[in-house]
C-alpha cells in the first residue's frame, strides 16, 4: 500500500480539533485544554482544562458555553451554564463569525462586535466579505458588513426541502447539495446544484444524500454518507474514490485533497487516490502546517489511551509498505511521570522478546481485537480478596446506573410561518448536579447545542435529533428523539 512517512506526538489526552494560531497550531483536547504545536518541538500546553475552545481572535478564546478564556491561562476553567452557547465559530480575514444558540450570528473583530443577522440555523461557509447560512428564509448569503441579503435560493417542493451542504466559490457563486422531504414525484431526490451569481448553471441528481462540498486544486468535489467522494462537473458526477466510510474532514493541500475516513486519511489526486495513512482514532480534523499535515482523531473507546497527534510528511516520497506498517509510526503512551509529550522519530528497533510485551501499537483493528493480556499467575490470597471485593454491597463498591432519557417522539403543530417551536429537554439519573457534558446533534452528525435543554426551530417535515451525555468519571450515556412538524 503506498503511504507517507508519519511522525507521531502523544498527547495526554485526546485531540478533538485544530485551531490555527499563525505559524502554529492548537490542538483542543477533550477536556477543554489547548496544546500549541509549532512543528518543531513538543506540544505545550496554552490554555487550561474547562468549556471547549471553538476558535480564536488575537490571544482570545471562544467557548462552547459563550465564555471567553485568555491563551497562557493554565488554570481550571469554570462552565457558564446560565450563559448563551456557541455553536459554530468561523475565523475569516481579521473576524471571527459566531453563532450562538439563539440563532444570533455575530462578528467579532479586534475593534469591534456587532450582530449581522439573527434567526440563523446554521452556518455554512464564510469569507472576509460575505457569509452563506440557512435560515427560515431559506439558503442565503449576506454581505457580512452590512447585513445585506446579496444572494438567496429560491426553495423547492410544497414539502420542505434541507439544504445538507453548500460552500462559498471565488467569484460569487454557490454549490448546494439538497434533499427534499417528500416520498414521490420530482421532489424525492438529491441534488447537487452551482450557482453563478446570478442564475443556476446546472443541477445533478444524486442516490445518497451529499455531506460535504468544496471547491479544490483539483476540482469541485463532493462527498456523500455512504464515504464516495465525487469530482463535480457540468456534464455530471463521477465517483473519484470510495472511502467505505462516512466523510469526518476534507483538506486541500494544493495539487491533493486529504479526505478523512474511518481510521484512515487519503490522499487523493486528479487522477485518483494517491496515499493512504492510518491513525489509531478516527480522524476528526485536519489542518496544514508548513509541509506537514496534522491529524487527530478519537477512536470512541473509553477503554483505550489517548490517540496521537499524527504529522504526515507532504514533501516526502510516497513509499510502498505493506498494510500492516501503516500504524508503526503510532508512538507509546505518556506515562504518569512524564512531562512532556514524546515525539517518535523513527520505527520501533528490535528488543527483547522479554520486553517487547511492554507496548507494542497494533498493526489494525483486528489485530488490536486480538490483543490477549498476558498469564498471570493465580494466588489462593488473590482469589479470597477477589470473592470479598465482589460480596461486597457497601455502595462506595457499587457504581450508579447512567442513564439519559429524551422521552417518547414528539409531534408538533407548526404555525402559519410552517415553523414549530420545539424545546427538547433531557432526563439523566446517575449523575451529580454538576460537571456532566451534553451535546445535542442532528441526523448528520452536526451538533448543535451543549446545554441539557435544547430549543430548535424546525420547519415541517421529520427531524431526528441525538444526544450525548458525559459523566464525570467519564461514562457516556446517549438517546435520540424524532419530531415531527405538521
Amino acid at each position: 500500500m503506498k503511504t507517507r512517512p508519519v511522525k507521531g506526538w502523544s498527547l495526554r489526552d485526546t485531540a478533538c480539533g485544530i485551531i490555527e494560531d499563525g505559524e502554529a497550531r492548537l490542538l483542543v483536547l477533550r477536556d477543554g485544554q489547548l496544546l500549541r504545536y509549532d512543528g518543531q518541538q513538543a506540544p505545550v500546553p496554552v490554555l487550561g482544562p474547562g468549556p471547549r475552545p471553538l476558535g480564536l481572535l488575537g490571544t482570545t478564546v471562544f467557548c462552547n458555553d459563550g465564555s471567553r478564556a485568555a491563551l497562557g491561562d493554565l488554570d481550571a476553567r469554570e462552565e457558564d451554564v446560565d450563559g448563551l452557547g456557541l455553536v459554530q465559530a468561523i475565523e475569516v480575514e481579521g473576524a471571527l463569525v459566531t453563532l450562538n444558540e439563539r440563532g444570533d450570528l455575530r462578528c467579532v473583530t479586534l475593534d469591534e462586535e456587532r450582530t449581522v443577522v439573527g434567526d440563523v440555523q446554521v452556518i455554512h461557509d464564510a469569507n472576509a466579505s460575505s457569509v452563506l447560512l440557512s435560515s427560515q428564509a431559506g439558503l442565503v448569503m449576506h454581505d457580512l458588513a452590512t447585513g445585506e441579503v446579496v444572494w438567496s435560493r429560491p426553495t423547492r417542493g410544497t414539502h420542505g426541502e434541507r439544504i445538507t451542504a453548500a460552500t462559498l466559490l471565488d467569484g460569487g457563486g454557490v454549490l448546494v447539495a439538497r434533499e427534499g422531504y417528500a416520498m414521490t414525484g420530482d421532489e424525492d431526490v438529491v441534488e447537487v446544484e452551482r450557482w453563478g451569481k446570478d442564475a443556476l448553471e446546472w443541477r445533478h441528481a444524486h442516490q445518497e444524500v451529499v455531506l460535504g462540498l468544496a471547491s479544490t486544486s483539483i476540482g469541485e468535489v463532493a462527498h456523500d454518507q455512504s464515504g464516495s467522494v465525487l469530482r463535480l462537473t457540468p456534464e455530471g458526477t463521477a465517483l473519484m474514490h470510495d472511502a467505505g466510510s462516512g466523510v469526518r474532514d476534507m483538506l486541500d493541500v494544493g495539487g491533493e485533497l486529504c479526505v478523512a475516513a474511518w481510521f484512515h486519511v487519503h490522499g487523493l489526486s486528479a487522477d485518483g487516490l494517491s496515499w493512504t495513512v492510518e491513525h489509531p482514532g478516527m480522524p476528526s480534523a485536519l489542518s496544514v502546517l508548513g509541509s506537514r499535515l496534522l491529524v487527530v482523531g478519537d477512536d470512541g473507546n473509553d477503554w483505550t489511551g489517548p490517540e496521537p497527534l499524527g504529522v504526515v510528511d507532504l514533501e516526502a516520497d510516497v513509499v510502498d509498505v505493506d498494510p500492516s506498517e501503516l500504524t508503526a509510526w503510532v508512538p507509546p503512551p505518556i506515562q504518569e511521570s512524564d512531562e512532556v509529550p514524546a515525539m517518535v522519530k523513527s520505527l520501533p528497533s528490535l528488543v527483547e522478546e522479554e520486553d517487547s510485551h511492554a507496548w507494542s501499537a497494533p498493526s489494525g483493528l483486528l489485530d488490536a481485537l486480538r490483543v490477549t493480556a498476558p498469564p498471570v499467575e493465580a494466588s489462593d490470597e488473590n482469589n479470597d480478596d477477589l470473592l470479598a471485593a465482589l460480596s461486597d454491597a457497601t455502595p462506595s463498591s457499587v457504581a450508579s446506573a447512567f442513564s439519559v432519557s429524551l422521552g417518547e417522539h414528539r409531534q408538533a403543530r407548526a404555525g402559519v410561518d410552517g415553523v414549530a417551536e420545539v424545546l427538547l429537554e433531557s432526563m439523566v439519573s446517575g449523575a451529580p448536579s454538576e460537571g456532566v457534558t451534553y451535546a445535542w446533534s442532528t441526523a448528520d452528525g452536526r451538533e448543535i447545542g451543549t446545554k441539557s435543554r435544547l430549543l430548535v426551530r424546525l420547519p415541517l417535515g421529520a427531524h431526528r435529533f441525538e444526544l450525548r451525555v458525559r459523566h464525570p468519571d467519564g461514562r457516556w450515556a446517549m438517546d435520540g428523539v424524532q419530531v415531527l412538524v405538521e
